[in-house]
């Protein structure tokens, strides 16, 4: 049981990071592209096949609050395995 914990706290920082990084790239694009928007993807699958380019930073936003919620979670699952761990030699 402990180490499906372990495996689900490493997915949410995988996951929360890859979300934190899309999110540093929509940022950075902002409304800078060419033509009328961008086809958005993330881990392989289609979000929007034309995102409009003044909702390119809503997207962005959007990432940002997920990433930290997945990451947020993680650390509140480290704490809880690390809590359990320590009942459990006592």
């Amino acid at each position: 049981m402990n180490n499906s914990r372990w495996l689900i706290v490493c997915v949410l920082i995988l996951f929360g990071v890859l979300a934190l990084n899309k999110g540093i790239d929509l940022w950075s694009l902002g409304t800078n592209v060419d033509g009328d928007g961008i086809g958005l993807y993330f881990l392989g699958f289609e979000i929007n096949d034309r995102v409009p380019e003044g909702s390119i930073p809503s997207y962005a936003v959007a990432f940002l609050i997920v990433s930290l919620i997945a990451l947020v979670t993680s650390l509140l699952l480290i704490g809880m395995n690390l809590k359990l761990r320590n009942k459990a030699s006592h």
